[in-house]
């Protein structure tokens, strides 16, 4: 697969979860979003300064659904259920609530008062853990895509490109 049959086949498939997607589908496809992100930042500096992103925006909201879905097939392809891609994301969310939290405990004052270093120190040793856990999950999506295809059929589909013997 070349890198514009795999953009193409990325924006056809956009809300195709089911099946399965080979490598050169996903990492061509990340390719794309990488550098048009990359590319569309330096036109919004630019354009608008630092701060301004409206283009990078723009984009990143178009290939939201295409990329989630391309590697959502993509762990398919290994054998392994496509929500775990979701899995680095929701780790990001609960560390952000509790990275707010701390952050406004700090700005409040509360951490001033008698009890609240214990709550404090709790929760940036579950910032810790948290940021942790995060790399984590993110070291072992990067290493289930970077796996051959699972070969034959397998619960998710057959397989997409047949092998030569």
């Amino acid at each position: 697969m070349t890198f514009v049959d795999a953009v193409k086949s990325g924006f056809q498939n956009a809300l195709k979860f089911s099946g399965r997607s080979r490598r050169p589908d996903y990492w061509w496809f990340f390719l794309f979003v990488f550098a048009g992100a990359f590319v569309l930042t330096l036109i919004d500096m630019a354009l608008f300064g630092e701060g301004r992103q409206l283009l990078t925006r723009v984009f990143q909201i178009v290939v939201f659904i295409p990329f989630l879905a391309v590697a959502w097939r993509r762990l398919q392809d290994t054998g392994k259920p496509g929500w775990w891609v979701l899995v680095p994301s929701a780790i990001v969310v609960v560390t952000s609530i509790v990275a707010g939290s701390v952050g406004r405990q700090m700005m409040s004052g509360m951490s001033m008062t008698a009890d609240a270093p214990i709550v404090g120190a709790g929760q940036a040793g579950l910032l810790l853990v948290l940021s942790l856990l995060q790399i984590i999950a993110g070291i072992l999506i990067i290493w289930w895509m970077t796996r051959p295809s699972q070969k034959g059929a397998n619960a998710y589909g057959p397989e997409p490109r047949v092998r030569k013997k």
